[in-house]
């Protein structure tokens, strides 16, 4: 099954006009590669025609069609009747493996489930992917008035808790790589001018924590703090919480939030101590 996905995978990377097999320009192939995932990373935001995809690529409808078939084939991508694309099934598999065979993910998830249940409040693991911030695992809230994020969902890294809290610990050049692409503004709150965003993150770094209120989505409230990912340079990823603003208007209902989840944070990273002792 793999070798046949590689394959294929080959294949499509001359899809562009490139010819294949010269093992003394391999730029053809990682060119073609490259193009693959980023067809499936603009798939994982929502389902595109052939039309939308093309255009988000920068590439000619004909080009994109081949390797749109190429990851069709695999089981990468599948299209519906109206010739809409979506994410398949093979991404399930990847995804799963990921969820079971990755450190922090494995250690956190615990924890986690242990504070969701406890404060019955959304809570999510996210970390920075590039200039994005991805959520790697989430237990939602079973109130019916409630926000989530969604598995896998891309989110900025300048709105919201986990975005910001993932921002204030980038290196000073990969914000300033963030901030020549421009902050697109949300809602109202949004912070989308880059000394605003560098101050706030010089707060975030001192206190440990952060909190927005209506920064991204209206009306809600999310907190968020720091827990370090086991195997990695000391890289951080971010542990939040989030509800609707009305659930934790008041400093003291704020309070429980952020000692619940530092608490847990405490907890998430002993456990990566040992983890990494192993």
């Amino acid at each position: 099954m793999t070798s046949d996905r590689s394959a294929r995978l080959k294949r499509s990377s001359d899809a562009d006009g490139n010819v294949a097999g010269d093992p003394t320009n391999p730029r053809p192939l990682v060119r073609g590669a490259q193009r693959l995932f980023i067809i499936i990373e603009h798939l994982s935001a929502r389902p595109m025609t052939l039309t939308e995809v093309a255009r988000s690529v920068d590439l000619p409808k004909s080009t994109a069609l081949r390797f749109l078939r190429t990851l069709e084939e695999s089981g990468w991508v599948v299209r519906d009747k109206d010739g809409v694309y979506a994410l398949g099934p093979a991404i399930v598999g990847l995804a799963a493996q990921y969820l079971s065979g990755n450190p922090l993910v494995e250690v956190a998830t615990p924890a986690i489930r242990a504070l969701n249940a406890e404060l019955d409040e959304t809570i999510s693991l996210s970390r920075r992917v590039g200039l994005t911030r991805v959520c790697v695992q989430e237990f939602p809230s079973t109130k019916n008035l409630r926000l989530v994020l969604g598995l896998g969902e891309r989110g900025p890294l300048h709105a919201g808790a986990s975005g910001l809290l993932l921002f204030a610990y980038m290196p000073p050049h990969e914000r300033q790589r963030l901030a020549d692409q421009g902050f697109e503004r949300y809602t109202s709150r949004t912070i989308t001018d880059l000394d605003k965003l560098e101050a706030e993150a010089v707060k975030i770094r001192e206190r440990g924590w952060a909190l927005t209120q209506g920064q991204k989505t209206v009306g809600g409230l999310a907190i968020a703090v720091p827990i370090t990912v086991p195997g990695t340079n000391g890289e951080i990823a971010a542990l939040g919480i989030f509800g609707p603003e009305a659930r934790c208007s008041t400093k003291r209902e704020q309070r429980r939030w952020l000692d619940a989840l530092l608490e847990t944070a405490k907890e998430i990273d002993a456990t990566t101590v040992n983890y990494r002792g192993a």
